[in-house]
């Protein structure tokens, strides 16, 4: 009688489907058990939610009669950190001392120095915003080495913990970092620093004349976040005609109300189109009628962006009518298309 096993080609077949049909038991078998162990993470996540939001935000809006808190068991220590941080973000003054204070009580300190050397990376990133919050200076040295890695998210936390905990030293420390990480989004690197606006602001000042050409747009993009007032002298040197086009471009953006008038005008003529686009834009703010006939030829610059900056500029000045700017549009140029969309608009507002 024929056997199936007899012909090595239907048995190697035979072993592959068993070995398939092993694996895909081992398969369905590995996603239930992680699809049990995420539920049963859940809810224990939502049961210690439930039993310890209401302590902390009883600590919090009664300062004066804080409630006693209960021990916290070791394994929860982790998820104590996790919803400290939670609350943390959206709470400034006294509701911020309380949970610190809770977190000292719990000794969550030690919890999140340990994570830091130790944990996992979203525990490690729990950890940075935890020891920011309590402002835990002997952490400073292991949040240094943290903003100096390669990871990006817990990097620039660290970064941003080190300025918490003292902002002045954290400025001063951070700078070069802060100026040569292109992972750091220069907004988020702003929102930290405002409690550093002074430090920054004296440092920057400082190494401006010797900074490398590269990393002098980042910061000046950064001083314009942070509204800093640079002095004049500073920022003429940034828009000399040798300056890259980048550079001049920033500059231009910090340049105060009625200063350096002769530097802007000269950047209307740059060689660089953003430039061009930038001084029309900052020009608005101090134009006076002699310059309608330099705002005008850029009604017809090469770039559309120009015409538009230049059109929107020219109809913002309180001496120029709308018949007026309606004149300046030639027909069958450039001109007339941005100086319509920008009457067009005004109408319409």
């Amino acid at each position: 009688m024929f056997s199936a096993t007899s012909d090595p080609y239907l048995f190697a077949a035979l072993w592959a489907g068993t070995i398939a049909l092993v694996l895909t038991l081992a398969l369905a078998t590995v996603i239930v058990v992680l699809r049990l162990n995420l539920q049963r993470q859940e809810r224990r996540w939502t049961e210690f939610v439930a039993r310890w939001r209401p302590l902390l935000l009883a600590m919090m809006m009664a300062p004066d009669e804080p409630p006693t808190l209960p021990a916290l068991a070791r394994a929860d220590r982790t998820l104590f950190l996790r919803l400290w941080v939670y609350l943390h973000e959206s709470v400034r003054g006294a509701a911020a001392e309380q949970l610190n204070h809770a977190a000292r009580v719990l000794q969550i300190d030690h919890t999140a120095r340990r994570l830091l050397v130790r944990g996992s990376r979203a525990e490690r990133l729990q950890a940075v915003l935890a020891l920011g919050y309590l402002r835990d200076g002997t952490a400073w040295d292991a949040l240094l080495a943290l903003a100096r890695r390669a990871d990006g998210l817990v990097s620039v936390n660290a970064a941003r913990a080190l300025v918490q905990i003292d902002a002045f030293k954290g400025a001063e420390t951070l700078m070069p970092l802060i100026v040569a990480r292109r992972d750091w989004d220069v907004s988020r690197v702003a929102a930290f620093l405002v409690e550093a606006r002074d430090a920054f602001w004296l440092r920057l000042v400082r190494q401006l004349p010797t900074m490398p050409p590269r990393e002098l747009p980042r910061a000046l993009r950064l001083a314009d976040a942070l509204r800093l007032k640079l002095p004049a002298g500073a920022v003429r040197v940034l828009l000399q005609p040798g300056q890259p086009a980048a550079v001049v471009q920033v500059a231009l953006r910090l340049v105060a109300s009625g200063e350096l008038p002769d530097e802007l005008r000269d950047c209307l003529k740059h060689p660089d189109w953003r430039v061009r686009e930038q001084a029309t834009q900052e020009l608005a703010q101090q134009a006076t009628p002699a310059d309608m006939p330099a705002l005008a030829r850029l009604l017809d610059d090469p770039r559309w962006d120009v015409r538009m900056a230049a059109a929107q500029t020219l109809s913002q000045l309180p001496f120029l009518s709308d018949g007026q700017l309606a004149d300046l549009g030639r027909p069958g140029e450039a001109s007339e298309a941005v100086v319509r969309h920008v009457l067009a608009e005004r109408a319409w507002a």
